[in-house]
């Protein structure tokens, strides 16, 4: 049995009505991209793009004005905030594009992050489609009857998850809109394009998602870390053919 600790988190996809969520558990020792990769499975994010993690703590707004030498000033917001952004390496060159990130992902453990003392992140993946997961620790605990190898684990959830390359939050909403009407013009466009004439977004199959944290997770670490290409049968699995 396990003798790490147990993080149980929230996750929510930002901005899409109705709620699209999770409550899952990891293990404590598991790097930051692997929790990515964790929850990119989790919301159907196929790993075709780039991601990065964001983490926020408040400055002591006293001590700031007083490192400044200034009692009598207005400090906007963005000043009282230090953002970490935490990100992929250029997939070439392996080096870290420090403009934009503190950390290199694949360096750094979750724990070393996710505290009781900051217990949210955001999670963004694909820069284009700007898919945001909101994402909290809800507790750590300890579970003796549990194993590694039972983890991840989803406890539960609602809705299905993005929609690769469909023009983000509002995307999503054409195409639930699309699916719940089942005609027109824009409805064949969408089966044309997704190969598929019965999508239900407000699905969520939790043993089908049990299983495939056992085996995604692994594969997106393949791809975005040691840059090997999916096979086959992996491709199968991550594009549900089955």
């Amino acid at each position: 049995m396990t003798n790490c600790l147990i993080y149980q988190f929230n996750a929510e996809l930002k901005g899409y009505k109705p709620r699209m969520w999770r409550r899952f558990q990891v293990s404590e020792d598991i790097s930051l991209a692997r929790l990515a990769y964790i929850v990119m499975t989790l919301f159907e994010m196929r790993a075709n793009h780039l991601f990065d993690f964001e983490f926020k703590m408040e400055l002591n707004k006293s001590k700031l004005i007083k490192e400044l030498g200034r009692e009598n000033i207005e400090i906007p917001r963005k000043f009282l905030l230090n953002i970490i952004k935490i990100g992929l390496p250029d997939s070439e060159t392996n080096e870290l594009d420090k403009r934009i990130y503190d950390f290199n992902i694949f360096d750094v453990k979750m724990k070393h992050f996710i505290t009781p003392m900051m217990p949210k992140t955001r999670f963004t993946y694909d820069f284009g489609d700007d898919w945001e997961i909101n994402v909290k620790l809800e507790k750590i605990i300890i579970d003796e009857t549990l194993s590694k190898k039972d983890l991840p684990r989803v406890l539960k959830g609602k809705g299905y998850g993005i929609i690769e390359d469909c023009g983000g939050i509002d995307g999503l909403k054409s195409i639930a809109e699309a699916y719940s009407e089942k005609s027109g013009e824009e409805y064949e466009n969408y089966c044309e394009w997704l190969l598929d004439d019965d999508i239900d977004l407000a699905s969520f199959d939790i043993v089908d998602m049990n299983n495939r944290l056992k085996n995604i997770p692994r594969i997106y670490e393949k791809i975005y870390e040691h840059g090997i290409y999916p096979t086959e049968q992996e491709i199968e699995l991550i594009e549900r053919d089955y």
